[in-house]
């Protein structure tokens, strides 16, 4: 074997052992990444988790900034769409982009945000974490200018996850009190300074009906309709 087949052979053994150890960190938290779990998941021998890692904080970080980068491409495959796709010409359409954006597609909506709390015992995995916020954010601004949404992205994060949290801690679907935020979120900010988006758009304009003193509450299970 060349030296170039076994250092690419070398690299892609350690990048199983990221996918593996970043895959237990998603379904059980810090606590759930060790080497002799990593080298079961990726199928490689527990010698090789240390030949590849300095120790599990070396491991603990590279999962983490491998689950930041998966959930910024995501946001970067929605902003791509997109641009392909037609414009979305109401409010249930936007706030869908926007879930699609900011809640990543895995098996267990309550294991991720229960190990994104858990981080905080892990410093090497809210340190990464922490640094890979940027890719995030600047992949959910390019959605929300693709969309003609005038809102920080920071904002859009902290809703949805704070409704996930409440969500969580009140038995209820992360997605649908995500869903009902969000929507709530939108129809305030259209009525704050009338406008839908930062083109200076009606609201009618956008396939959107105002609803003269409605509430707009937005609790779970509220009926959906084209409404601010």
């Amino acid at each position: 074997m060349s030296q170039v087949a076994r250092q690419a052979k070398g690299w892609k053994r350690r990048q199983d052992i990221i996918d593996a150890a970043a895959a237990l960190l998603l379904e059980g938290g810090p606590e759930a990444v060790t080497h002799r779990t990593a080298a079961a998941r990726a199928g490689c021998s527990l010698s090789a988790t240390t030949y590849y890692f300095t120790g599990i904080e070396d491991l603990l970080a590279e999962a983490g900034a491998q689950n930041m980068n998966q959930w910024a491409r995501r946001a970067e495959r929605v902003a791509q769409e997109i641009s392909a796709g037609p414009h979305p010409d109401s409010v249930e359409e936007t706030v869908e982009l926007l879930l699609r954006a900011a809640l990543p597609a895995v098996d267990s909506l309550e294991n991720h945000y229960l190990q994104l709390v858990a981080a905080s015992t892990a410093p090497a995995v809210y340190r990464a974490y922490r640094d890979g916020r940027a890719r995030l954010d600047a992949a959910m601004q390019t959605v929300l200018d693709r969309i003609d949404l005038a809102l920080p992205p920071q904002l859009i994060t902290a809703v949805v996850d704070g409704a996930a949290v409440a969500a969580l801690s009140e038995g209820r679907d992360i997605t649908q009190t995500a869903r009902a935020l969000l929507t709530m979120v939108l129809r305030q900010a259209h009525r704050a300074d009338g406008r839908c988006s930062r083109a200076g758009l009606p609201a009618e304009a956008a396939g959107l009906a105002v609803v003269p003193g409605e509430r707009g509450d937005g609790v779970p299970g509220e009926p959906p309709g084209a409404r601010w």
